[in-house]
């Protein structure tokens, strides 16, 4: 089943944000070609969202992938896939979880 694919305003000011980081840090070339395969890799949500196991149990139905340096979290339904964040693997989304901040948002 492929579902469609929403962003939050957050997930989409991550992605920005990684591409300016990434700009800064390296070059131009590698910022493209790091954003390209983080949204690579949720597109492939569409199809195999629920190979991702729940991540927290504090908010229900959250998930996480792994892609390069980044975690995406996002939540499925039967017709979606809405990717909230994409946070830096060495940060700790806590805060984030322990405020309700994605459920609240929907």
């Amino acid at each position: 089943m492929t579902r469609k694919l929403i962003y939050r305003p957050d997930a989409l000011a991550d992605l920005n944000e990684v591409e300016r980081y990434t700009r800064r840090t390296w070059d131009n070339d590698q910022a493209r070609r790091y954003v390209a395969m983080l949204v690579a890799d949720i597109k492939k949500l569409r199809s195999s969202a629920l190979r991702h196991p729940l991540y927290d149990p504090i908010n229900p139905g959250l998930r996480r992938k792994r892609s390069g340096m980044h975690h995406i979290y996002f939540i499925v339904s039967k017709n979606t896939v809405e990717v909230l964040n994409v946070i830096h693997a060495q940060r700790d989304p806590g805060m984030l979880l322990k405020a309700g901040k994605w459920e609240d948002e929907g």
